[in-house]
């Protein structure tokens, strides 16, 4: 199982150079502003038709910056979602490759992809690592309840705007932030709202299932789904007798200790549910609903996404309420 998001004591620093060779260094070469110098473009990239989004480089560099790092030049995921998601998007801007034992390596050829990730997919993304690694910490609202001393905390230097809360941004990270289009003037911009929803500040206290667009995506999604997911929504909703005594069968050959019906069932019920996660996660997007065979190829695994997370109950209790447990 993928580890949840731990707040790591550690702050890092994301000014470093880009690597030799990466996406960082293409668009230095192009020279995006973003990053400051201007050379000749790499002649790989110059039949491209269209420039590539002006987030590219920042995110590149600072997601490779971010993420736990070995001495032998592999990052590593340590199997904490916010490091998987990273590892994948860095995979997806052409970056990196997946190692044999665990995280990625950097490219020996990088470039630049045919298409490029959702920008809601790479904002989350960069969103969840930053808190992952303290260079994003939220803050409670003003007069909030239950609100802890500020004592030894970081003040907020994000001002609470469009339903966000406030927030302490590290100052080198503020430069990623602002080409994602999620900061601007020190403010949170509206776009950022829906990517925060998905990073759930539990210091915010948002309940952002009551929001309309959210209800409303619920309801296209009941609406519209489509006949492949139905499909794989039928076996989702049914456990049947014959995968409880093979699931017996196998836990006796190999289980330390005897199990039950019951430790079958929970069991079940527990992969069922999590089959369920993975089609929203993949194919469903809060704006665009159940996405095209093309979209999906453009969509990153975040697996603590908390707006699939919580969409999955909402939709289950409607579209299959013969089985609650796929609900809780």
């Amino acid at each position: 199982m993928t580890a949840k998001r731990t707040r790591s004591s550690r702050n890092r620093k994301t000014s470093r150079k880009p690597l030799p060779g990466s996406v960082g260094e293409m668009l230095d070469e192009a020279g995006f502003r973003p990053l400051g110098r201007r050379i000749k473009i790499s002649e790989r990239d110059a039949g491209r038709e269209s420039p590539p989004p002006k987030w590219v480089g920042p995110v590149a560099e600072f997601l490779w910056a971010a993420l736990p790092d070995l001495s032998t030049g592999q990052w590593d995921h340590i199997f904490i979602s916010a490091f998987e998601a990273a590892c994948g998007a860095l995979v997806a801007l052409g970056e990196a490759v997946k190692a044999a034992d665990g995280g990625i390596e950097r490219s020996a050829h990088p470039r630049l992809p045919p298409t490029f990730p959702r920008w809601d997919d790479v904002a989350t993304v960069v969103v969840s690592l930053a808190a992952q690694v303290n260079l994003l910490e939220y803050r409670h609202f003003v007069g909030a309840r239950a609100r802890p001393s500020p004592t030894g905390l970081r003040p907020a230097n994000i001002r609470a705007a469009h339903g966000c809360g406030p927030a302490y941004l590290a100052p080198e990270t503020f430069g990623v932030f602002e080409s994602l289009g999620l900061v601007l003037g020190a403010r949170w911009t509206e776009r950022a709202e829906t990517i925060l929803w998905r990073d759930s500040p539990d210091e915010w206290g948002i309940d952002f299932t009551q929001d309309r667009r959210f209800t409303r995506a619920r309801d296209v999604a009941l609406a519209s789904v489509p006949v492949d997911i139905a499909e794989r929504l039928k076996v989702a909703g049914v456990i049947t007798e014959e995968s409880i005594v093979e699931w017996l069968e196998v836990a006796a050959k190999h289980a330390p200790t005897t199990k039950t019906r019951d430790d079958a069932l929970k069991s079940l019920r527990f992969w069922s549910r999590w089959n369920l996660d993975q089609i929203f996660l993949r194919r469903w997007r809060l704006q665009d609903g159940w996405l095209s065979a093309e979209e999906v190829e453009r969509t990153l695994q975040i697996e603590q996404d908390a707006v699939s997370i919580n969409m999955v109950s909402e939709f289950a209790a409607r579209y299959l309420p013969h089985a609650p447990f796929l609900c809780e």
